[in-house]
């Protein structure tokens, strides 16, 4: 509550500053995401798109730079393929407010056998100087079988998305679905464990063995002043540029912040504030309050050239019974002094991830993180102390792979010792809502994964995945760091912990996927999830074949990466 008081206190401090114009963010998991991901790789240099490794883009920068490389078609500085000026048209058709060419419009609800159905996106609205407005459904249906499970899987989403904008300064958006959903086994046995369905949070049993939920986002944005932009939500964040993020990812529940990203001359600086339900078990509403717990981040994303990013980030994780710690809620980089000063046991985590666009549209990335550091202990890393907590990214992108046009492949490797992530007790601990805020797996792990995406014609995409993940597990009631939920109090020893040390499980993963755009942001999909999960002591692997198809519209394709 005192989080919440003190987040109003700064945005009525800012309120009566409001001088610019301000619009929503798209979601990385979005169609648009995808194309600006990819539009960063093609212009290599392009100081906008290649300045923050905060993942949820803006609207209107996403609009000026699209309009900007349709520009230098025109010019014959630039070459774009037939599909990726499909893509950048439904980028503009999607963000109309920001388009120079859009006048005042009030949109119907489209309706269906009307000649121009299949090009433009569904919503209704109402967009002119003074108050934007735009609405739309969310829909997803899906069914498919796993032979581990008797009854049919199956996905059952309905909802709205809105957005807009009162007087171009304050934007806002809300997204609200219901959703039935019945997993996969290996999914449903994690359920069982953790005591949470990914990325939901409260839910309740359906059917014996599916679940039922609701997913409610929602925020506002503005503009303090020429290079601050501002926001409080309801939401999640991910930082970094590759497939999964050590620093902050999306794969958990929604949270509570109040972001500031403060952008001039080479410099992109985030703060980020935040209230996270901490570890529970009881996952059924029980009409007593979950517990509560705090996150603040720093990050600062420098950019050294046209081509090298590099930024660094700290972010704390605390509890106080009186509420939000005052200390951290200083913009200015670091906590480490303010945690002296008060003697705080809080867990802070240091870090960097690093980005260069090299030539021939490929992109490198990494990130490393550091959650404990005693010099001694790491220069005798053979020692193998608990407390090396570290972890590691790296990862390669490119685009149009042998000069096929919408051929992009990407590789990474994660690396993660035992017990980073994890704290003393559960209120240090880096998760939320008894779900990991960085990689899904937690932590003592190896991962190598490798993704080809191809769009052929501007309505279809293909995509296939495969992973290879070695995790160490607890044997016998001893923890060996793989759950951050679990104290590190509970670890059987100081010395001799290496990645994979407990027992050591090995998951192969595949999947292929295949999507048709019947309409924008309205898709029909397919896909196939072969995986395999063995570990010593397990006579027979535990294997999963998975099998779905359906129909989404503005909703995220439902997948299971761990």
């Amino acid at each position: 509550m005192q989080f919440i008081k003190t987040t109003i206190k700064l945005l009525f401090f800012f309120l009566p500053i409001f001088l610019y114009a301000q619009s929503d963010y798209v979601p990385m998991w979005s169609k648009q995401g995808a194309i600006m991901d990819r539009l960063e790789i093609q212009m290599q240099t392009d100081t906008v798109l290649n300045f923050s490794a905060m993942r949820y883009r803006n609207r209107k920068w996403n609009t000026e730079r699209v309009e900007h490389a349709l520009n230098l078609m025109k010019q014959r500085d630039w070459r774009f393929s037939r599909v990726d000026q499909y893509n950048f048209q439904q980028v503009l058709m999607e963000n109309l407010e920001w388009r120079r060419d859009q006048a005042d419009t009030a949109l119907q609800p489209m309706l269906f056998f009307k000649k121009n159905m299949f090009s433009k996106p569904f919503f209704a609205g109402v967009h002119n100087k003074n108050f934007t407005i735009l609405a739309a459904p969310v829909l997803g249906f899906q069914t498919g079988s796993d032979h581990n499970v008797s009854a049919n899987l199956f996905q059952n989403t309905r909802g709205i998305v809105m957005r807009g904008m009162l007087g171009e300064k304050l934007g806002f958006y809300t997204y609200f679905t219901e959703n039935q959903e019945r997993d996969p086994l290996y999914v449903q046995q994690w359920v069982n464990r953790f005591n949470a369905v990914p990325g939901a949070g409260l839910f309740k049993l359906f059917r014996n063995d599916a679940y039922d939920y609701l997913d409610a986002r929602g925020g506002i944005q503005f503009k303090a002043m020429k290079g601050i932009d501002m926001q409080f939500a309801y939401d999640r964040l991910f930082v970094g540029h590759g497939f999964r993020s050590l620093i902050l990812s999306d794969f958990a529940q929604n949270y509570l912040f109040f972001k500031i990203n403060t952008r001039f001359w080479k410099l992109n600086y985030t703060n980020v504030f935040a209230q996270l339900t901490g570890s529970f078990r009881n996952s059924q509403q029980d009409g007593r309050l979950r517990p509560q717990k705090y996150m603040a981040m720093h990050h600062l994303d420098w950019q050294i050239n046209k081509r090298l990013q590099i930024g660094l980030f700290e972010h704390v994780i605390f509890g106080r019974d009186n509420g939000y710690d005052w200390h951290y809620l200083n913009p200015m980089i670091f906590f480490l002094s303010a945690q002296q000063q008060v003697g705080s046991p809080d867990k802070l985590t240091v870090g960097l991830n690093v980005k260069y666009n090299a030539f021939g549209q490929t992109q490198f990335y990494g990130q490393l993180v550091i959650n404990e550091f005693i010099a001694n202990e790491v220069l005798n890393y053979k020692r193998g102390w608990w407390g090396n907590k570290h972890a590691a990214q790296l990862g390669v992108k490119s685009i149009n792979l042998f000069g096929i046009d919408n051929l992009d492949g990407q590789v990474e490797f994660n690396w993660v010792r035992p017990f980073t992530f994890t704290h003393r007790d559960s209120i240090g601990d880096f998760s939320n809502y008894n779900q990991p805020l960085a990689h899904p797996l937690g932590a003592n792990f190896r991962e190598w994964l490798a993704v080809l995406k191809y769009q052929p014609l501007p309505k279809w995409h293909l995509q296939a995945k495969a992973m290879l993940l070695e995790q160490g597990l607890d044997s016998a009631g001893r923890n060996f760091g793989s759950n951050i939920l679990v104290t590190y109090f509970q670890r059987p020893r100081e010395y001799g912990f290496r990645t994979g040390s407990g027992i050591l499980g090995k998951t192969v993963m595949a999947n292929l996927s295949v999507s048709y755009e019947l309409f924008p942001n309205t898709f029909l999909d397919a896909q196939y999830t072969y995986r395999r999960f063995s570990r010593p002591g397990l006579i027979t692997p535990f294997t999963t074949n998975w099998f779905s198809f359906g129909m989404r519209m503005n909703l995220r394709r439902r997948e299971f990466d761990f």
